[in-house]
């Protein structure tokens, strides 16, 4: 019995970048949300964005800015643990793919699977292509990997 399926199921890279991807994407939204937790940066940003000479949009951003005036550090700080738990997971599901570990795979099936229903909340909240690219991807993979874990 091996660990390794690599070699039979190419994909697996795929989704291992897919993954190494919104680890970063994540670690990113960590550095940020931790930024954050010192009100001056969250002002100044604030600021600068409300200098921007942009037309379409603008009152978004500036809706938005003022969302995140209301957080108080400790919400920064969830967000960021909260973002660093889940980059170490899909950093985790993204080496174990890559290296063709079929743990990961399982891993990954239900790891996945587990979050598409908040994933499907959002969406239901408010729709989008992104959300609705996002759960489609998911939905994917977990099947892909569900019919390969059962096949062998």
């Amino acid at each position: 019995m091996t660990t390794t399926t690599q070699a039979a199921h190419p994909a697996l890279r795929y989704i291992a970048a897919y993954k190494f991807l919104k680890a970063l994407g994540l670690l990113l939204l960590a550095i940020v949300a931790f930024g954050f937790v010192h009100t001056p940066w969250l002002e100044a940003t604030a600021n600068w964005i409300a200098e921007l000479p942009l037309r379409a949009g603008h009152g978004v951003f500036i809706r938005w800015m003022n969302e995140l005036l209301d957080f108080g550090p400790r919400r920064f700080v969830a967000i960021g643990v909260a973002a660093c738990i889940y980059a170490s997971l899909f950093a985790v599901e993204g080496w174990g793919l890559w290296r063709g570990k079929r743990w990961a795979e399982y891993l990954t099936v239900f790891a996945t699977a587990s979050l598409i229903p908040f994933e499907v909340y959002e969406l239901a909240r408010h729709i989008t292509w992104l959300k609705i690219a996002a759960i489609v991807v998911n939905v994917a993979i977990v099947v892909y990997l569900w019919r390969l874990v059962r096949r062998e």
